[in-house]
């Protein structure tokens, strides 16, 4: 892997001459835009097919810009474009392995920062992007409880065999945590809950974890994620606001009013 603060196009090892010429091309483009503003671009084969691929991460006013191009047939093509407050954590291929790719970012909201994130895992075999998580979650990052330390925000673990279930109420409550408490906190419905979202009757959510309560039903909670189509969003506006195609939400619900 080889890191590039602004425009440096110096390589000591390339697959191909071919390939060589058109990555000096493909990121002359970038050459003005390295000089009036931060930017670092990694190279290198991020999909594992024996050719170099780009990714730019550069600022943006205040916020962040991050461009992925894979290399294909000779021609760089951009596969992930985002624009926000973004953190990213690479792991490069190794043995064959594909390289992964976690993105995570905050967007604002009227009247003060958001405490939601989208989340987006990505991996890269041979020219293609496949996408392995895409969700929003409340971001503990932005809740200062005092007994934050004590919820449980997320499962344990994951389920191994997710299923589906169906709400049988309306406007049935999705909360940041696996319990009835009220809560320090914002942007939810409303506040001083854990309530983020309510779902609609009828509507179908996976069940991505479980957690057995401690309140005086002995209820189990629900992991689960919601489709935007699944939110009642008359009742409580929905966190998914980031325009990411497919993207969920993720939250905990009571198994009280759901049937399998």
């Amino acid at each position: 892997m080889k890191k590039l603060k602004f425009i440096l196009i110096l390589f000591v090892i390339l697959p191909k001459v071919s390939i060589a010429q058109s990555l000096n091309e493909f990121l002359k483009q970038f050459e003005e835009m390295s000089k009036e503003i931060e930017t670092e671009i990694t190279v290198f084969d991020l999909d594992n097919d024996s050719d170099l691929d780009v990714i730019i991460n550069s600022q943006c006013s205040e916020s962040k810009c991050l461009e992925v191009y894979l290399n294909i047939g000779g021609k760089y093509k951009s596969v992930i474009s985002e624009f926000g407050s973004i953190s990213f954590k690479l792991t490069n291929s190794e043995k064959g392995e594909t390289s992964k790719l976690v993105l995570n970012s905050v967007t604002n909201h009227c009247c003060g920062e958001s405490p939601f994130g989208s989340n987006r895992d990505f991996i890269f075999i041979k020219d293609k992007v496949i996408t392995k998580n895409n969700y929003v979650s409340y971001n503990h990052e932005f809740y200062n409880d005092e007994d934050n330390y004590r919820l449980t925000l997320t499962p344990y673990e994951l389920l191994t065999k997710e299923y589906e279930i169906k709400i049988t109420v309306d406007s049935y409550n999705v909360r940041f945590s696996a319990d009835l408490n009220q809560h320090n906190s914002t942007f939810t419905c409303p506040e001083k809950t854990n309530i983020i979202a309510k779902l609609k009757k009828g509507a179908t959510v996976k069940v991505i974890g479980e957690f057995k309560g401690n309140d005086s039903e002995e209820r189990t909670w629900l992991y689960v994620e919601a489709t935007n189509e699944a939110i009642n969003g008359n009742d409580c506006s929905s966190p998914i606001s980031y325009k990411f195609d497919k993207q969920k939400l993720r939250g905990w619900i009571s198994d009280k009013y759901v049937e399998k």
